[in-house]
């Protein structure tokens, strides 16, 4: 059986599916439909355990993720 990703953002939204073995956290928070699902908004990081996710890790690799508005940042 196929692992379960699930995938929250804010306090109520949330997706669990299977994803494809070479999904990225990339593909996943550029995926304008769970974004749309989740009512999240363009921006956002995949979080983990308290750890931001690189965009070249696998979203398979883990059971859940959180998608969080990425903090603006001034120069």
């Amino acid at each position: 059986m196929e692992p379960t990703t699930t995938v929250r953002y804010g306090m109520s939204n949330t997706i669990s599916r299977v994803f494809d073995i070479e999904y990225t956290i990339s593909d996943l928070i550029a995926d304008r439909s769970i974004l749309g699902a989740l009512s999240a908004p363009e921006g956002v990081v995949a979080v983990s355990s308290g750890q931001t996710l690189n965009s070249d890790m696998l979203v398979s690799d883990y059971s859940s993720i959180t998608l969080e508005k990425q903090a603006s940042s001034k120069a």
